[in-house]
């Protein structure tokens, strides 16, 4: 028996019992299916957030990039490497005019580090945007018309700077003789020979010290043997005539590096064409590289139309699932909360303790997962380059490095994207338990509480 506030017996009630027994089992079947619900919540925001702030946003991309230094590097140590070195010579048209060391220089010229933030931040922008359903074409490319105009001027500039460093053989005042004669004609021979064969020469023979009147007459016969030297392209041969009347007008005037500049261009500049040619052959009709394409001739198991394919089922599913995610997860890990606390009432301690437990616990769960992905990111990232660098030795070594060292930071900021919303959800559990222990303790004091 029990007393009520009258001072009165008060027989127990067999309903009472039932219904403090059914609210016992309901709260023991709620307690943990909802606390599942707050987890599953907890964690579908997360990767929601995760996704939407991270892999689809663009700046989470050109800052990784920012931060790795990958423009600066790019020069300082990628265009460095003798591999690279070499291919680059190669795309410049092979010219051996064009000293190793300069390299990264007239790269840099052709192809500004602005001018590749500009390519990159705008092919990342185009593939996101295509990912979050901005735009219906799928095109990942860099445009390489700008650069591809810069290469013959850039060059051209180049060559009649290098000229200008090369010594001339000085001698005394020459006869105006046949011996004379020869001597220039085959010494201009060989000096053209080799530009045409993209060669600078160590010296150039000197034409001051012969008369005017002397230089007019070799003049004729120097340029007619160059126009019927079979060592020369027939393209050479057409492009030295076309630039006759500069070439004559330097060598009689005696400007010896004047004639080389005026033959060093349209001996050096099929070279040049040919090799953007070759470019430009790689290139759509718009002058654009389609980095899915070199991205698909880099491995052997898949076409473009394959990458494509994957890209295109990876929107979709990106477009059917991602609208839910925020939705469902708000429900889950608040409305799983707020019914948690619901079932616990009247006793509103116990309705913040609960809560406050699950929330405290999903919270620490997800960010331990969060905290053990980040520390095995690295690791995991790293054995992934390392397959793909065992796949592609000829790739050199400064640029698997730049390549590792961005696919580990964009790594290792994804897994840390974990963490944070977990570890407020943590907070917010600590404090709902915090409060439901002080409501325990004040609530003898405090009338009505229960």
């Amino acid at each position: 028996m029990n007393f009520d506030g009258s001072g009165q017996t008060r027989i127990p009630n067999s309903g009472d019992d039932d219904y403090a027994f059914r609210k016992m089992i309901i709260r023991f079947i709620a307690t943990p299916v909802l606390g599942m619900a707050i987890f599953a919540g907890l964690l579908v925001m997360t990767l929601e957030n995760t996704i939407s702030d991270k892999l689809l946003n663009t700046g989470f991309y050109t800052h990784t990039i920012a931060q790795q230094n990958a423009y600066n590097r790019i020069y300082d140590d990628v265009l460095r490497d003798q591999k690279t070195k070499n291919k680059v010579q190669e795309l410049l048209g092979d010219i051996k005019v064009v000293s190793p060391e300069d390299i990264v220089d007239l790269s840099q010229e052709v192809l500004t580090p602005e001018y590749l933030q500009t390519q990159v931040e705008g092919a990342i922008q185009r593939l996101v945007a295509y990912l979050n359903e901005d735009s219906e074409i799928l095109d990942v490319y860099v445009e390489m018309g700008p650069a591809l105009d810069k290469v013959k001027p850039t060059l051209l500039g180049y060559v009649d700077r290098r000229i200008d460093g090369i010594p001339e053989e000085v001698s005394g005042p020459a006869e105006c003789s046949p011996d004379t004669a020869i001597k220039v004609r085959d010494g201009y021979q060989a000096v053209f020979r080799g530009l045409a064969g993209g060669e600078v020469p160590v010296s150039l023979p000197s034409i001051k010290g012969i008369p005017q009147s002397c230089r007019v007459l070799i003049m004729g016969s120097v340029f007619h043997s160059l126009l019927t030297d079979d060592a020369l392209d027939s393209r050479v041969q057409i492009a030295l005539s076309d630039s006759s009347e500069d070439i004559r007008h330097a060598f009689v005037a005696g400007d010896t590096h004047g004639v080389l500049k005026k033959a060093a261009w349209p001996l050096i500049e099929p070279l040049v064409n040919e090799a953007v040619a070759k470019v430009r052959g790689r290139l759509d009709e718009s002058d654009r590289l389609d980095l899915i394409r070199v991205l698909a001739e880099s491995n052997q198991d898949l076409t473009d139309e394959d990458i494509r394919v994957e890209l295109t089922k990876l929107r979709d599913l990106i477009s059917e699932y991602r609208p839910l995610g925020r939705p469902v997860g708000l429900v889950l890990l608040f409305g799983g909360a707020i019914l948690m606390g619901l079932i616990y009432l009247p006793k509103t301690s116990a309705a913040l303790r609960w809560p406050g437990v699950s929330l405290f616990v999903s919270g620490g769960v997800v960010f331990f997962m969060g905290k053990l992905f980040e520390s095995r990111a690295a690791d995991l990232l790293a054995v992934l380059v390392d397959r793909v660098t065992d796949q592609a030795p000829w790739i050199p070594v400064p640029t698997l490095d730049l390549a590792s060292d961005l696919v580990l930071s964009l790594g290792q900021q994804l897994a840390q994207g974990f963490a944070g919303p977990a570890l407020l959800i943590l907070i917010a559990g600590a404090l709902l338990f915090t409060a439901s222990i002080v409501l325990s303790i004040v609530k003898p004091f405090v009338p009505g509480l229960q």
